[in-house]
């Protein structure tokens, strides 16, 4: 992505809410590591900002806490003992089980005692103990001071201090599926869509379109094809029609892919496009030359948005959704 780095100066930027917000996205695309997520960031949200759930147990399960920090300097010491010391007393009352990991979202970065307690975990768990009532006591909550009772020691000797870590917007812009946020954030380069993958018999799927498409050849050639075999035995629509075929699969893979990782206002703003461009085409004809002209139409769509600002709707996607269009009944080939 040519422009990622300049987007730091726009994270950098955001306000708290909008810092929880694109935070949370990212950890929306993490599919592989998360069953669920959940945005918390509120006045009750017991020291959760947004949370990646492991198992479908959620707070009974392995959880992930990503405390996001948009401050107007770099994340300092006290901060950290003071959410670190706020969840793991919030699960000693028995609200949740404590966080498989803790991770501090700060894209401004760590002063170097909070640096400090980052790369030595067990002196952080030493020192969060010793210094308990200075440190952490009174800033759990605002209504009492919170004394460092037997099971609440327990919690904090047996969490894994090791699994807290740090992000800053460095490290932001390295994650994995962050292209995608960008790209929904601020218009950023979403990537290319995997091609599809055209299988060798017709699936049910597809089966719609391809009856219309079989109904347009019998016209054209004044003679019935009655299944694809004759098709594909036929001298010249045997290429036209695998095609075709390949057309509606880029577009099915483009729309899958991007319908997974980004909003769906990017997609519907794309199809919406495809079908305005070649609508007027499609009424004023019919048969096999509507089918040829509204592919012609396709091709040249001038596409706006992400995928035309960065080129990333390839011709056969773009003719191929309209295959789509026929297969879901909006453009028919042929009723």
């Amino acid at each position: 992505m040519s422009r990622k780095l300049s987007y730091s100066r726009d994270i950098l930027a955001m306000g708290d809410k909008e810092l929880e917000v694109f935070v949370h996205r990212w950890v929306a695309q993490q599919t592989k590591d998360y069953v669920d997520h959940e945005e918390f960031g509120n006045a009750n949200d017991l020291g959760r900002d947004v949370v990646g759930f492991v198992t479908v147990n959620r707070h009974e399960g392995a959880w992930d806490n990503y405390q996001c920090k948009m401050l107007g300097k770099t994340l300092d010491d006290g901060s950290m003992y003071q959410e670190i010391g706020k969840i793991l007393y919030f699960a000693s009352e028995g609200n949740f089980t404590p966080p498989r990991k803790y991770i501090f979202v700060a894209p401004k970065g760590f002063n170097r005692k909070a640096e400090y307690l980052l790369n030595n975990p067990n002196k952080f768990r030493e020192l969060i103990l010793s210094d308990w009532d200075k440190r952490c006591a009174k800033k759990i909550t605002s209504k009492q001071s919170i004394p460092l009772s037997a099971e609440l020691k327990k919690i904090i000797e047996e969490f894994d201090f090791t699994n807290i870590t740090g992000i800053d917007v460095a490290k932001m812009l390295t994650l994995n599926g962050i292209d995608f946020v960008l790209a929904d954030t601020f218009g950023d380069d979403p990537g290319e869509s995997p091609e599809g993958d055209v299988p060798e018999n017709v699936s049910a799927e597809e089966s719609e379109y391809i009856r219309q498409l079989l109904a347009v050849y019998s016209d054209h050639e004044r003679k019935v094809f009655s299944n694809i075999s004759e098709i594909l035995n036929h001298p010249t629509h045997k290429l036209g029609f695998n095609l075709h075929r390949r057309r509606y699969y880029d577009a099915d893979a483009f729309r899958r892919h991007f319908r997974d990782n980004l909003k769906p206002e990017h997609l519907n703003r794309f199809n919406d496009e495809i079908l305005a461009g070649v609508y007027d085409v499609y009424c004023s004809s019919d048969g096999m030359q509507r089918l040829t002209n509204v592919m012609t139409q396709a091709s040249i769509i001038d596409i706006t948005g992400i995928f035309g600002r960065h080129k990333r709707a390839s011709i056969q996607v773009r003719q191929g959704t309209c295959h789509h269009f026929a297969n879901e009944g909006t453009l028919p080939w042929k009723v």
